[in-house]
């Protein structure tokens, strides 16, 4: 997650940085900070920030005037300023919050701690939707004795079979296909898709509910019971966490 802090008291921003730095540096990877309307407006046209924290009061002009010369952005806005008369003109503008100044620690924290909670659930709806549309693609089974057409969210899982894979449906069909397991993870990136085992791919959107007891199992919404590899263990629940809400 990136951020940009704007402020033209130099002070005042490296300490607002020190903060994210101290109290959110797992959740923030990258805080820029800028002292000019002209300069926030040229940042956020190189990078694609999730948090904005800017100053109203920057000499002869406001921060009010950033929106007006980008395009529309997603980020979340945290106005910090001295200057109570702003809150209404900062609450047109979409103000995520509004913080006045001198910093509360306390109430900093809580502002910056509802925004990455807001950001990170948009982020996991996002790419679970982004899922959802990818998977009304359809993928071309090539079977033994057929090829068959179904589309990617009809498919719960896929298990390696010898040389073969059995691809496994919603309506309980099972399709086997001359074609190894690796070469569906290959083409399901990107999808849903995750590889839990090496014998197993499964629809992340099929799940039902992950059991944390002896392991990790995931059971799929067939009812079919999956262990996951404990080396795909850690990569799978950062999979889950940055993608899915389940």
């Amino acid at each position: 997650m990136k951020a940009l802090i704007l402020d033209d008291n130099t002070k005042i921003s490296s300490m607002i940085q020190s903060l994210l730095e101290k109290y959110f540096s797992k959740s923030i990877r990258q805080i820029d900070t800028v002292a000019s309307v002209k300069q926030a407006v040229e940042a956020i046209q190189r990078e694609e920030y999730q948090l904005f924290l800017f100053d109203i009061h920057l000499g002869k002009e406001t921060s009010f005037e950033i929106f007006t010369q980008i395009e529309k952005t997603n980020a979340k806005v945290i106005f910090i300023t001295g200057h109570e008369k702003y809150a209404i003109e900062a609450i047109k503008h979409k103000a995520f919050d509004y913080i006045l100044k001198p910093i509360n620690i306390a109430e900093f924290k809580a502002a910056i701690e509802k925004a990455l909670e807001t950001i990170q659930k948009e982020q996991k709806t996002g790419s679970a939707n982004e899922f959802r549309i990818k998977q009304e693609n359809s993928l071309m089974l090539r079977a033994l004795d057929s090829i068959k057409l179904v589309r990617l969210n009809e498919v719960v899982y896929l298990e390696a079979s010898g040389p073969y894979t059995d691809v496994y449906l919603d309506n309980q069909e099972k399709i086997t296909v001359t074609k190894h397991l690796k070469d569906f993870e290959n083409k399901l990136e990107e999808t849903g898709f995750f590889r839990v085992h090496n014998s197993f791919i499964i629809n992340t959107l099929k799940i039902n509910k992950i059991v944390k007891k002896d392991g990790l199992t995931v059971e799929m919404n067939s009812k079919k019971s999956i262990v996951l590899s404990t080396r795909r263990k850690e990569d799978f629940l950062r999979f889950i966490e940055n993608f899915l809400e389940i």
